[in-house]
């Protein structure tokens, strides 16, 4: 005679609450306290770190990623490398720093006189913008931001105001730009651009420039649709364009776009061309763009990778310029720095040297024996105790464990090693324990095992991937649910996902609800609770 089982329906009320943390506040502080701050009140200083230090010597003709930018007198380039500052001819030849120590220090820019370079440094604890003189002296911080990114700064053409990118988080740890313009003396900064969907914005802007006129701020969107930031996509579609932000009106424009995306708009310095790099097919390249025409000249084919796929957090690409006369631009690539002629489209390589030595911390090492005998587990899974209270089964590095409550003896449940096991649930006289497994090659099962140990029975009939098993009353029965694989496990035996029942003897095995998950027997053996957003009563005969 066959029996039903009552399925029943548990409704879940999803709510918000406010749980207010335990705090311990000490009225007094203890006279040692007091002491022991006394002595450790000097600042932490990023430009003066203690511990051991080693010299490194420095002598190359090669950078890495190296923003660059051209003196208004077009005579000398700035450029920075592994977290300095230096300059040289623009002709090449040896390089002269001008900001060197422990603070990462980059992205520096002349201003339109050349007497001030504006520079992004880490010297106060986060990345902000500082003035200091044309040859390194008097720095002095503009932007003082405790919480949210600065990067990729840029002078006005009257030398008032730097336009930078600021990076604000919001619902994920990537760091969506918005446009923000500073006073060359400081102060909080006027927001000129924000992101596009306020504080759920995860989509970039930066590479800000203005037009040589100072009527435009240009700068590089990402065009993409939704709010969501994803990784790699395919960057020879229409991932960012160049827009044109009008400072008078506040209206702007998508100005240059199209298959492979545009970004780090450069203007010329007569106005006439709009320098930016796109990608085709798998590389980055350097165009112009006849302002006037619209025409578009490709001006060399071997930069390296632009930051479209990825996220641009300083900037999509290591910044170039133009020179003064607008007649070729300077820019980094492939380790080198090099000039091409707009006109002919002529590269030529500007050879410099670096030759410097730095001091280098040197890293706290301890010593860590990789494959001990023993270790000290920090982390438990799915501890579940045994119905007398006398053991606890949980998970460890990925297989069962038995402890005995009383004693403090830990042994293993199993003793395979082909596959993990997850989900221990004890019987409800505690004489047997199922559990779930799983194998990249063979997927996995739900099993049975002794409480005391042993092998561990298969009853599910086929693989798949199976999740929180547990016993009926009676223990003649387990149930389980199984859910469809792929994205990082295998996609196969996933056509049927749903709660299952299974016989402990491994001879029948059936699906009773397509959508539910957490189902558990009641007191009797008759009814089953499982959370679903559906409503109503499911029936299932045996």
């Amino acid at each position: 005679m066959k029996k039903a089982i009552k399925l029943t329906l548990l409704s879940v009320a999803l709510t918000s609450a406010y749980i207010a943390p335990t705090q311990a506040f000490i009225a007094d502080k203890s006279v040692a306290t007091e002491e022991a701050e006394k002595k450790d009140d000097k600042k932490w200083d990023v430009k003066n770190p203690t511990g051991e230090m080693k010299t490194v010597s420095i002598d190359t003709d090669e950078s890495t990623w190296s923003n660059l930018d051209v003196h208004p007198n077009g005579k000398t380039i700035i450029f920075d490398m592994l977290g300095d500052i230096y300059t040289m001819p623009i002709s090449g030849g040896e390089a002269k720093p001008l900001v060197l120590g422990f603070d990462w220090n980059m992205q520096a820019t002349y201003s339109p006189d050349g007497k001030k370079i504006a520079f992004l440094s880490d010297r106060d604890g986060m990345m902000n913008v500082w003035v200091m003189n044309a040859d390194g002296s008097d720095p002095v911080q503009i932007t003082k931001q405790t919480s949210h990114t600065i990067h990729t700064p840029t002078w006005s053409p009257d030398g008032q105001f730097i336009a930078v990118t600021r990076g604000v988080m919001s619902s994920r740890s990537v760091a969506a730009g918005e446009i923000w313009l500073y006073h060359h003396t400081g102060g909080s900064g006027t927001k000129v651009k924000s992101g596009s969907y306020g504080a759920f914005n995860q989509k970039n802007i930066t590479d800000p420039k203005f037009s040589p006129d100072g009527k435009y701020l240009y700068y590089t969107q990402d065009v993409t649709g939704g709010r969501v930031w994803q990784y790699n996509k395919n960057s020879t579609s229409e991932l960012f364009n160049i827009i044109r932000h009008d400072l008078d009106t506040g209206e702007e424009e998508r100005y240059i776009g199209g298959a492979g995306g545009a970004v780090i708009p450069t203007p010329s310095p007569d106005g006439k061309y709009m320098a930016y790099l796109k990608r085709e097919d798998t590389k980055t390249v350097l165009y112009i763009k006849d302002l006037k025409s619209g025409v578009d000249r490709r001006l060399y084919t071997e930069m390296e990778r632009d930051h479209q796929e990825t996220f641009g957090t300083e900037g999509n690409y290591a910044y170039f310029d133009w020179t003064p006369n607008s007649k070729n631009i300077v820019f980094w690539s492939n380790g080198k720095f090099q000039s091409v002629e707009i006109k002919n489209k002529q590269v030529a390589n500007i050879p410099f040297n670096v030759k410097v030595e730095k001091q280098v911390q040197q890293a706290v090492r301890v010593a860590v024996d990789v494959a001990p005998d023993k270790v000290n587990v920090k982390q438990t899974r799915w501890a579940t105790m045994s119905p007398k209270g006398d053991r606890i089964v949980y998970q460890a590095l990925g297989k069962l464990y038995v402890r005995y409550v009383e004693s403090g003896k830990v042994k293993r449940l199993t003793k395979q090693n082909d596959h993990d096991e997850y989900y221990p649930s004890f019987s409800r006289d505690g004489k047997y324990i199922t559990y779930s497994t799983w194998n990249d090659e063979d997927l996995g099962t739900v099993r049975v095992v002794k409480a005391r140990g042993g092998k561990g029975k298969v009853i599910t009939k086929e693989p798949g991937h199976y999740m929180q098993p547990r016993f009926s009353p009676n223990g003649e029965k387990v149930i389980f649910n199984r859910f469809t694989g792929g994205y990082i496990t295998s996609p196969e035996w996933s056509m049927e996902p749903g709660v299952y029942i299974a016989d402990v003897k491994g001879k029948n095995m059936k699906r009773v609800i397509k959508n539910g998950s957490d189902a558990h027997f009641g007191a009797d053996n008759d009814k089953i609770y499982f959370t679903s957003y559906q409503s109503g009563f499911v029936w299932y005969k045996t």
